[in-house]
């Protein structure tokens, strides 16, 4: 892939001057930044002398819809700066100011219910990345960072501190920013020439127009922009920034014994940290975070999993999600970096080793830094390095005696490097990446815990015909070292299942103390025009792990896979805009099996009235599965298909909803049935509800239960794999309140009642590997006999014979739970907030398999809960 990537670049045309034209061919516009010798005051009214003094920039034209028509209401833009801030005015005219949406919602929301005017600006000039401010007429400010050209989701959690202030008037309404240089990153040069964008959604005629316009059917998004020109002379700004903060929690508990010697039903507790800023140069910015709290950010929604895989949850803390975009690798394809590893939950568990136990959920972080930003000739760099202490777990008897430490977390320490290079013009790319994760193993209870892990690996892109075209990859390697206990445990994880009994290209090793494996992708892709396509490989193999770091469900694998694309970016007779898409992939393990091989058709469109509707189809063809028997041979994966279909209503209404319905079915009698849907009310000014309701039901022939040694049972290779039907019902109502007083004063509330039930059929077990025959227990001269006090299942495959019987635990289950969120957010000054928080969990699981959702639903407010008060207070010095 390298040597492709290094001929592509030979191969390249020779590059017209970066000042006078793009990739794409064109010569972008200029504006130019006027010095302010007396900077304005921000108020919303463009009665400064330096607006006065500068001819404006208008001819936007439109992007949506109508692609490259003008604009329907007209746009000036001036830029002026000073030596400490860029400063931009807008004047947005509307022929109906009354019509100007006024409604506030919470900074970063992004929705598409408002007038918004943004700047979006290069300043490191890399065609690469671009810094996003944004602001409402209520005076709502939207900020992030968007990185690799526009193909990957901004980074929403850059919370840059800057100011907006609006004014709705006779004309429309008016926009003044000031963007402080410090919150920037840009070279030393003593003349600065930016990429720039300008661009403003009309909320009521869902229109967006760009200073810069280029055609929609063109890739990318930063090489495409305009210059800002006249910068000079910048002096570097103050670049060091604290954030200290204090907090106090008080947690409630109901329903706590009165012989636990932990808690008392009543805890509390107190904490300080630091955060800190520090620009060591002007592109180059050290990032560091002692002792954080992260009390403020939302819940996790409550899951079932009844998998051998992991479940996925996004990143919300602060201080790991700004940035993040830093730490992308392939194209986003592979997730080398999961910050959440970094502070999470223990790796051991006390739980149910005793009558009493206080473990903490999350280990403690007790310092983590980065280091990001550009070091010249086009290279960028990304560190982080984070260090979370040693956890243990306090146990005590059933009388609340015999009190003693478990440990349950080792001191670890996590490292990542980012490093990349990126052509002048944008145009390609060549990347390296590494993670490290060291642990301080002195407990012998960490046998089975991996000591040290290791994952490297290069990435690259090249963009070629007018940026029509691009051709990308990665390769990575990985080790993980420990004593033979935590190799064995890896060997036989279920990303790779070692003991497979019917392969022969895997040795487990017993004896083992390290493991190595690696990965790679190749793509070639036109993301540009009205047709559209992509072909791809990806192979990983068995033995590679980069889960210490980052986030992996599997290896073992080679999926192929191409797509096909046609977009329509101008209204037809039928739609503002549409598209129709179909792709293919199959997937193979290092044995050759064939897995799957799945197609899918998928279209979507927004309608005149500007609803959205989008309806997919697939078919999974009859195939293999070498996860489903947890270690075991290979079953016969039966084919199916699925259907869906989802329409949302114009979102810009005070009520809006959306439904998706789906159904996805195989020929064994398994299906998946999901519908789900949202009711959006909101107010002109500043309140929205948000209710999410959805349910889905889960009908499995077989679902995996357990593993038992038989000898007698040759044809599975000396053991029972025993499955059972499974019928499994999930209902979550997730619920937003948000009520906004003024853009700098907020109440967010989050609520999601869950109710769950899993209800198990007889046994059965697999009958030979490669197919899909099961022996039903109690049949053919097998028996089956039930306990009907605790519902567990003795299993016998040949009754009197030589078969030894075995038995099977009831799982059968329901569960309710509720997790809910207030949180009162109070910017007092710019960067520097106050919250006030209130954290409510209810919980309770019974053996009872049946599934009345609105009994349970009422039933969950009469659950014991947990209630977590937190004050929590922060100050920004800017020094």
């Amino acid at each position: 892939m390298l040597t492709a990537f290094l001929l592509l670049q030979a191969a390249a045309p020779p590059a017209v001057a970066d000042s006078l034209r793009h990739r794409n061919g064109r010569v972008p516009r200029a504006v130019t930044a006027h010095f302010a010798e007396q900077p304005p005051h921000l108020d919303g009214r463009l009665d400064d002398p330096i607006w006065a003094s500068i001819a404006p920039e208008t001819g936007f034209r439109r992007d949506v819809p109508s692609d490259g028509q003008p604009a329907s209401q007209k746009t000036e833009v001036r830029v002026a700066y000073d030596r400490s801030a860029l400063y931009v005015a807008a004047r947005l005219y509307d022929d109906d100011p009354g019509l100007v949406s006024r409604r506030l919602n919470r900074r970063d929301s992004f929705q598409h219910t408002n007038d918004v005017f943004f700047v979006l600006i290069d300043s490191y000039h890399d065609h690469r990345t671009q810094y996003i401010f944004g602001v409402t007429p209520a005076g709502e400010r939207r900020d992030g960072v968007a990185s690799n050209d526009g193909q990957q989701d901004f980074d929403i959690g850059w919370d840059p501190v800057w100011e907006a202030r609006t004014q709705i008037d006779s004309l429309g309404w008016v926009a003044e920013l000031r963007i402080p240089f410090s919150q920037l990153r840009f070279s030393k040069d003593a003349e600065q020439i930016w990429g720039i964008q300008f661009r403003r959604d009309i909320q009521r005629a869902v229109e967006a127009v760009d200073w810069e316009w280029s055609p929609r059917t063109e890739a990318g998004s930063a090489s495409k922009f305009g210059h800002l020109v006249g910068l000079a002379n910048i002096p570097p700004p103050r670049r060091l920034e604290l954030l200290p903060y204090v907090s106090s929690q008080a947690q409630l508990t109901q329903g706590v014994p009165a012989a636990n010697p932990f808690d008392d039903g009543s805890v509390t507790a107190g904490a300080a940290g630091l955060d800190l800023k520090y620009g060591l140069t002007a592109g180059l910015t050290l990032s560091a975070t002692m002792n954080p709290d992260f009390g403020q950010v939302e819940a996790d929604p409550s899951v079932v999993n009844l998998t051998a895989f992991e479940t996925f949850f996004e990143e919300r803390r602060p201080f790991f999600v700004e940035g993040s975009d830093l730490f992308r690798f392939g194209g986003g394809h592979s997730l080398l970096f999961y910050p959440r590893r970094v502070g999470g939950a223990p790796i051991r568990s006390a739980i149910g080793s005793s009558a009493f136990v206080d473990e903490p959920a999350a280990t403690t972080i007790l310092g983590a830094t980065k280091l990001s930003g550009r070091l010249g000739g086009g290279w960028s760099i990304g560190m982080l390095d984070a260090v979370t202490g040693r956890e243990s777990a306090r146990i005590a008897d059933p009388t609340g005696a015999g009190l003693d430490r478990v440990e349950v977390q080792p001191l670890s320490n996590y490292g990542v490097l980012r490093i990349k290079r990126d052509a002048p013009d944008g145009g390609s790319g060549i990347g390296f990446m590494g993670t490290t994760v060291h642990r301080k193993l002195d407990d012998p209870a960490f046998a089975s815990v991996r000591r040290a892990a290791y994952v490297g690996g290069m990435d690259f892109f090249r963009r070629f015909a007018r940026n029509q075209y691009q051709v990308s990859g990665f390769l990575t390697g990985s080790r993980i070292e420990g004593d033979p206990a935590a190799m064995t445990l890896a060997q036989t994880s279920s990303a790779r299942y070692y003991q497979r009994p019917d392969q022969d290209y895997l040795d487990l090793d017993p004896s083992r103390t390290s493991l190595g494996g690696w990965s790679g992708q190749a793509e070639l892709r036109k993301p540009g025009g009205v047709w559209r396509f992509g072909v791809s490989g990806l192979a990983v193999s068995p033995g590679f792990e980069s889960n210490d770091a980052g986030f992996q469900i599997d290896a073992d694998r080679v999926r192929v896979g191409a797509d096909l694309t046609r977009v329509w970016v101008s209204p037809t007779r039928f739609a503002r805009s549409a598209s129709l898409s179909v792709s293919g992939a199959q997937t193979l393990n290092f044995g050759g099996d064939a897995l799957t091989r799945q197609l899918d058709f998928t279209a979507s469109g927004q309608l005149h009235n500007l609803w959205v509707v989008r309806a997919s189809a697939g078919y999974r063809f009859r195939g293999l599965d070498d996860r489903a028997t947890r270690g075991g041979p290979l079953i016969e994966l039966p084919e199916g298909g699925s259907v869906a279909l989802g329409v949302r209503s114009d979102s810009r209404r005070a009520v809006a909803a959306a439904v998706t319905a789906g159904l996805t079915w195989d020929e064994s009698g398994s299906s998946i049935q999901l519908l789900s849907g949202s009711l959006t009310l909101q107010t002109r000014r500043g309140a929205n509800l948000e209710i999410s309701p959805a349910y889905t039901r889960s009908d499995y022939s077989q679902f995996y239960l357990a593993t038992y040694a038989d000898p007698v049972a040759g044809a599975t290779f000396g053991s029972r794999y025993v499955f059972a039907p499974l019928t499994q019902n999930v209902l979550s109502v997730s619920t937003r309140l948000n009520y906004y007083f003024n853009p700098s004063l907020s109440l967010q509330v989050y609520a999601q009642p869950f109710v769950a039930s899993a209800d198990f059929g007889v046994p059965e077990a697999l009958v030979a590997p490669r197919s899909y025959d099961f022996l039903r227990y109690g049949t053919g001269g097998s028996t089956r006999t039930t306990d009907p006090s605790t519902g567990a299942v003795t299993l016998d495959a040949d009754g009197d014979g030589p078969a030894p019987s075995f038995t099977v635990p009831s799982l059968d289950f329901h569960q309710r739970s509720l997790r809910s969120n207030v949180v009162l957010r109070w910017e007092y000054r710019p960067g520097s907030t106050l919250f006030l928080v209130w954290n409510q969990s209810r919980f309770l699981q019974e053996s009872d398999p049946g599934f009345d959702p609105f009994r349970n639903l009422g039933r969950i407010f009469g659950d014991d809960m947990r209630n977590v008060f937190l004050i929590k207070a922060n100050y920004h010095f800017s020094l």
